[in-house]
């Protein structure tokens, strides 16, 4: 019953910490956008860009580059993220609690089978797009 009371107060107070400090964060960005890394990397991406529209013909492949880096390093983050999770997932679900023993993880050809069902998964659902999309971008250029 202790654990259920805890879980009644904790989630809630982080939902509600989380909240104020996304409304702060709102706040902050507009009011004095200066004082937080998103407002500083919006006016560096600004300044970047008049550079680079100075002279198109010169920077004009060094912003495509620039541009397809971003979202490559975006796209490695993402599948990071979703790949770490996705094993945090699986260990945390073949977690074993006794009472009367400390937790203790069991690996069985289960879980090694699960984790790597995942990584398959994972792979194809964030290569499938990827490749339509380079596909479509190289059939339109050969055409």
């Amino acid at each position: 019953m202790q654990e259920r009371f805890l879980d009644y107060v904790l989630v809630p107070s982080g939902l509600l910490l989380m909240g104020v400090y996304h409304v702060w964060l709102f706040i902050t960005i507009l009011s004095n956008p200066r004082r937080t890394v998103i407002g500083l990397n919006a006016e560096c991406r600004q300044a970047w860009v008049f550079s680079i529209m100075n002279d198109p013909m010169k920077n004009g492949v060094l912003a495509v580059q620039t541009i397809r880096n971003n979202i490559m390093a975006s796209t490695l983050l993402a599948t990071v993220a979703i790949t770490l999770c996705s094993l945090i997932s699986v260990v945390v679900s073949t977690t074993i609690t006794s009472p009367g023993a400390a937790s203790k993880s069991t690996y069985t050809s289960e879980t090694v089978f699960s984790v790597k069902e995942t990584a398959r998964v994972e792979d194809s659902l964030l290569r499938s797009p990827l490749l339509t999309d380079q596909n479509q971008v190289y059939n339109a250029n050969v055409a």
